[in-house]
């Protein structure tokens, strides 16, 4: 198997399981969401990729010494941001519904973290094959996720658009979110340094990225972190975590799904060479994207759809496997 295809089964491989680790919240039995949501922060955005750091790499977390503030900065600020964009994405859905406030935050979230690497690090020109199929590719997931959207909308009660409140506010929160969640692609774009100094120190090549995500995911840990203690304070839920069976072991396999799916995206961005941290990032993204949609549709959610929004779901659908072998085929 050459690297290409290597990075692209990679990426397929992170987006499946990114699409799936929410799954486990559906079936919390006594948990309120901030119990849940902190094991999650805690396993995922410090145990396990500081585990996997200090298994692979050489010298971790030492390696950082030999970095200077500049270039440890860029990665745990960008993390900081992508932490915003989660607390920020839920207020959004509170106020425009998953399918709308979906669509805005991952579109908007692939569109950014996938173009902002591309033109910042001069990777090729415009009118070069690859730019243009990429291009062409995120023109085509913008189309598919918008479908998606409405069809989500479409799907909805009649009742349910009227209730929303805010709609305004809900938007902008979501336009918001969506830039910030590009900056876990851009952390790990831009963490550069930290990957060169684990060569340095002697890791594998193929592993060295794995240096990046203790730092950029410390940054996320504090509003994660931060906004979830607020929620166990204001509605006073800190005694919910003495029921551990079976939320806690829930909460614990949905942080695993997330970070694993992070760390072999990085290791797929690493085989996809110059190209990875932008056409990998798309093709992550939007297998996530089909992922939560093939899950909707086994768990049920459209079994009493209309014809009207099966048929913009499918458009969706179609949308998006064209936009994913397009994107693949410009890592060429």
């Amino acid at each position: 198997m050459s690297s290409n295809t290597l990075g692209i089964v990679l990426s397929l491989l992170g987006g499946v399981l990114v699409g799936n680790c929410m799954l486990p919240l559906k079936r919390i039995r006594t948990w309120p969401w901030e119990c849940s949501w902190l094991i999650f922060s805690i396993v995922s955005l410090v145990i396990v990729p500081c585990g996997l750091a200090w298994l692979t790499l050489p010298h971790w977390p030492a390696l950082y010494l030999s970095l200077n503030a500049s270039e440890l900065l860029p990665p745990f600020l960008f993390g900081i941001g992508w932490g915003i964009a989660q607390v920020l994405f839920g207020l959004a859905v509170v106020r425009l519904g998953m399918a709308l406030g979906f669509t805005l935050v991952v579109g908007l979230g692939t569109v950014f973290g996938t173009l902002i690497p591309f033109f910042a690090r001069h990777e090729a020109s415009l009118v070069s094959r690859n730019s243009l199929m990429l291009l062409s590719g995120c023109f085509l997931m913008m189309l598919g996720v918008s479908l998606s959207g409405w069809a989500g909308r479409l799907r909805e009660a009649p009742g349910e658009s009227q209730k929303e409140k805010n709609y305004g506010a809900g938007l902008l929160i979501a336009v918001i979110s969506g830039v910030l969640s590009s900056m876990l692609n851009l952390s790990f774009s831009f963490g550069q340094p930290l990957t060169q100094a684990a060569l340095k120190h002697g890791a594998p090549p193929a592993l060295a990225v794995l240096a990046v995500w203790p730092i950029a995911l410390a940054g996320g840990l504090l509003p994660n972190v931060g906004y979830t203690l607020y929620l166990l304070g204001r509605n006073r839920s800190w005694n919910k975590l003495r029921s551990v069976y079976p939320d806690f072991f829930l909460s614990l396999l949905m942080g695993l799904l997330w970070i694993f799916a992070v760390a072999i995206y990085g290791l797929a961005a690493h085989q996809l060479g110059r190209l990875g941290d932008s056409a990998g990032w798309a093709i992550y993204q939007i297998t996530m994207v089909l992922t939560a949609c093939t899950a909707g549709v086994l768990s049920g959610e459209w079994k009493k759809a209309s014809g009207r929004s099966v048929t913009v779901f499918s458009l969706g659908i179609a949308a998006l496997a064209v936009a994913i072998t397009i994107t693949a085929s410009a890592t060429r």
